[in-house]
């Protein structure tokens, strides 16, 4: 039986790993993703997914709609989930820094320098997304996964968060949706410059406009 991809529990992300492993995908169930997978990261290097159909992905995939619909309800949906899992590690680089508790300037300058291996590996689908039609969808992702990770970061460091109106949860989330839009607008104006573009003006760019609230006192 075809198993439909995994599928965040809140939309943003991959499922919580607490919630139990999924099952080993056959082989049959594997290469059908696979060629979604690769089908949509094609498309969406050509136009922004909101212009893909269902007809588009399936045709390009060689796959049935009825497959499709057994792995994902829309093209947006297979896209995310690509995109997210290699965001994640990303993440992962995030908070392995944050155990080693290195400077927060450093934390951001070593993610950075991830994140631009995942937005030059797919350079043409974000330059056509994010530049040239604004697609809301690939914005919608980055903005949730940069919450997600200054979120960790903040509630590992609460005595950071700025003011005192209001319970800490939400100044951490108000903090870390401020934050991840300015990010998200650090890599739009990344992206609109033309190629090859300068990753070090990328990592200087995201590490001078950080609030001075983030950067602790140096140890």
């Amino acid at each position: 039986m075809d198993q439909p991809l995994t599928q965040p529990a809140d939309g943003h992300g991959p499922a919580d790993p607490a919630a139990g492993e999924a099952p080993p995908l056959d082989v049959r169930v594997r290469r059908t993703r696979d060629r979604l997978r690769e089908a949509v990261l094609r498309l969406a290097s050509e136009r922004p997914v909101e212009e893909i159909a269902v007809a588009d992905l399936v045709r390009e995939a060689r796959v049935n709609r009825t497959t499709f619909y057994k792995h994902a309800d829309s093209p947006a949906t297979v896209l995310e989930q690509v995109l997210y899992e290699e965001l994640d590690r990303v993440r992962a680089v995030w908070i392995t820094d944050l155990a080693a508790r290195l400077p927060v300037h450093e934390i951001w300058a070593r993610s950075s320098g991830v994140l631009l291996d995942h937005l030059e590996r797919h350079d043409a689908l974000y330059t056509v997304g994010l530049v040239g039609h604004r697609s809301a969808v690939l914005h919608h992702l980055m903005v949730e996964h940069f919450t997600a990770s200054v979120s960790t970061l903040l509630e590992g460091n609460p005595e950071a968060v700025p003011g005192q109106d209001g319970p800490l949860a939400w100044r951490v989330e108000a903090a870390s949706r401020f934050i991840a839009h300015g990010e998200a607008g650090i890599v739009e104006a990344w992206l609109s410059l033309p190629a090859p573009r300068d990753r070090q003006l990328f990592v200087s760019a995201a590490t001078a406009l950080l609030p001075s609230w983030l950067i602790p006192p140096s140890r």
